[in-house]
């Protein structure tokens, strides 16, 4: 078989700054070993938003090593921004969807025997509309976000759409793949699944599962830099840590780890990336950090979580405290870890509740009731609750969330590989 793959992403291809991208690097590493396992030829075509030196998360390492792939090629596609943005706006995502069209639909598709495009996330709704069909193509939207969980992003000081207009673009993608062969929804967990059936109507036939997950049987690599060392030492020493780390977006919700720290008094790390220089959320991080005696770190290496979970040797309540998530990579990059003294707890809330299995493999907690939440989590941070709950999540995450065997099943289908078809 002759198979091109044509991956679609603002994030994880020539730049990595939100969980999207970490998910994009592990569908590219999935795709090569796939093929090669299968005995597949294939070409891998990798589209992502332009990107420079200036622009928020531009990581030259990454792309070279995609760059340096075997056959694989990367194309670095205007959205209009000159790079200022990523994710951007409707009129940045129009603007890439035709760009990339341009391109995709320039391909001699006659090469093949099979065509997979997968267009990750909001950036690419209208790519799906106005890309090249032939019987042999299947393309999938596969959404990380929409705008009855989110809203909209920060990632920009003015944002220059509205949310009904946001609305009627994702729906626009719905119907079009309601209503056409070959156009399916990759959901990467049940809970996003089950919102798109029921808040956009999408057909239930039209729903493919992809659920994301770990790359198991290899230790991810990352790079930890003298700045990490240097800010770890300034915590090293607490007898306990509660930490939590994430964008600066108001649903992720990081105030509630500060509070719940004074409220346990137990120290407390918040580490918070923005998206551009005075964004005003920070000014309100600092403010409550203070009042809460929590230890904050704003723009600091990307890296600087994992190098603390891995590094701290006392306990740890590794937080999630997010209002809203389609399907949070934390917990489960956590429990790959596999150390005994970090306790998981979540907000109990949208995909963050499918991946815990309260009180068995971590805990679930309301963080509007805050003294709720501390008595509660009090109960299980103690050593031998944590190591019975870390083997437990072992469990879990070799069961349901090894992201190889998922994607596996997922090509598998797409593929028509061991008599299984859509």
């Amino acid at each position: 078989m002759k198979l091109l793959i044509n991956l679609c992403s603002y994030d994880g291809i020539s730049t990595h700054y939100c969980g999207v991208g970490t998910i994009i690097k592990r569908y590219i590493k999935s795709i090569i070993k796939y093929c090669n396992n299968n005995n597949i030829h294939f070409d891998l075509n990798l589209y992502t938003s332009e990107s420079f030196e200036y622009t928020l998360g531009y990581n030259a390492d990454l792309e070279n090593y995609h760059l340096k792939l075997p056959n694989t090629n990367l194309f670095k596609v205007s959205n209009g921004s000159n790079g200022e943005t990523n994710f951007g706006t409707l009129d940045n995502w129009k603007t890439l969807s035709m760009n990339t069209a341009k391109l995709i639909n320039k391909l001699d598709f006659s090469k093949y025997d099979k065509i997979i495009t997968l267009a990750h996330d909001t950036p690419y709704c209208d790519l799906i509309k106005i890309i090249q069909r032939k019987d042999n193509h299947k393309i999938i939207w596969i959404p990380h976000s929409t705008v009855k969980i989110h809203g909209y992003s920060s990632d920009k000081k003015k944002s220059n759409y509205d949310l009904k207009k946001r609305y009627e673009y994702e729906q626009s993608a719905i119907n079009f793949i309601n209503q056409n062969s070959c156009f399916y929804l990759g959901a990467c967990g049940k809970y996003i699944g089950k919102h798109m059936l029921q808040e956009y109507k999408l057909k239930p036939e039209k729903l493919l599962y992809i659920l994301n997950g770990e790359i198991l049987d290899e230790e991810e690599i990352r790079k930890f830099d003298k700045e990490c060392e240097e800010l770890f030492d300034e915590i090293k020493n607490y007898n306990e840590l509660i930490i939590s780390f994430g964008r600066a977006e108001k649903y992720k919700n990081l105030e509630s780890t500060m509070y719940l720290g004074k409220e346990m008094n137990i120290k407390t790390v918040v580490i918070a990336q923005s998206y551009y220089k005075g964004q005003p959320i920070i000014e309100e991080y600092n403010k409550i950090a203070i009042e809460n005696n929590t230890k904050l770190f704003v723009d600091v290496p990307f890296s600087l979580p994992h190098y603390i979970l891995r590094n701290f040797n006392n306990n740890i309540i590794l937080l999630v405290p997010s209002n809203k998530e389609i399907m949070g990579l934390v917990v489960n990059e956590v429990r790959k870890l596999n150390r005994e003294n970090i306790l998981i707890v979540a907000n109990n809330i949208d995909g963050l509740k499918e991946q815990i299995n309260d009180t068995v493999d971590g805990l679930l907690v309301d963080l509007d009731n805050i003294k709720e939440t501390s008595v509660k989590i009090k109960k299980y941070f103690n050593n031998d609750k944590m190591k019975n709950m870390n083997n437990e999540s072992q469990k879990t995450l070799k069961e349901k969330y090894d992201f190889y065997i998922n994607f596996s099943n997922f090509m598998d289908s797409l593929l028509d590989i061991n008599g299984v078809d859509l």
